[in-house]
């Protein structure tokens, strides 16, 4: 079983990573042109997508990672630095690592947008991939990684349910409100990847531990 302390950092990395209440803004700005049917649809297609994704990461992870030769400790410094570089766009509220203003345009247009990109790389995007690919290296059990899937599809269900009701969520809370939201969530992912990313180093250069 994972530690208790462990999988609370990992369920305050995930749920900041996916960041559901701040991208409740970019849902309905994606879906701006569906109607409600459609929009619900989307959102639980989206929330299918991500449980689908994550299960992928956490359960066949580690075959990637053998057969790219890469350690646990290397992925722990890569993702901590990834996560850091997302929390700080987030704590000062910028957009760019979720999607350019170019691929934002050109998702409204597409016929189905709920894989991509509002799966990949809006909710489960490279930080989220990293959260959970970490998690399950660190807790290679099967016990740790079946904890591990009860804990994804549960934010996956908050997200489709916030999706859900973007737009009325996004009038009350603002633009203001919905951008204090990924502050704080950003603030707390920095801190978090911090941590990650030192004791990945810790090992690679053990000199920095003496």
């Amino acid at each position: 079983m994972i530690p208790e302390a462990a999988l609370a950092s990992f369920i305050a990395t995930l749920f900041s990573m996916m960041n559901p209440i701040g991208n409740v803004g970019v849902f309905a700005s994606l879906t701006a042109n569906q109607s409600d049917d459609q929009a619900r649809r989307t959102a639980w297609t989206c929330a299918l997508s991500v449980t689908i994704t994550l299960f992928i990461v956490a359960w066949s992870g580690s075959i990637i990672l053998e057969l790219f030769g890469i350690t646990v400790d290397s992925l722990r410094a890569a993702g901590g630095l990834i996560i850091v570089l997302i929390g700080l766009n987030m704590l000062f509220n910028k957009s760019g690592h979720n999607q350019s203003p170019a691929e934002l345009e050109d998702a409204k247009s597409s016929a189905s947008i709920a894989v991509v990109p509002l799966t990949i790389p809006l909710v489960a995007g490279p930080g989220t991939i990293a959260t959970v690919l970490i998690a399950a290296q660190q807790n290679s059990s099967v016990l740790s990684k079946v904890e591990i899937s009860l804990v994804i599809p549960g934010f996956a269900a908050l997200t489709g349910l916030l999706f859900t009701f973007a737009t009325p969520i996004s009038k009350r809370i603002g633009v203001s409100g919905m951008g204090a939201a990924t502050r704080v969530m950003g603030m707390i992912l920095t801190a978090i990847a911090m941590g990650m990313l030192a004791d990945g180093l810790k090992v690679l250069l053990p000199g920095l531990a003496g």
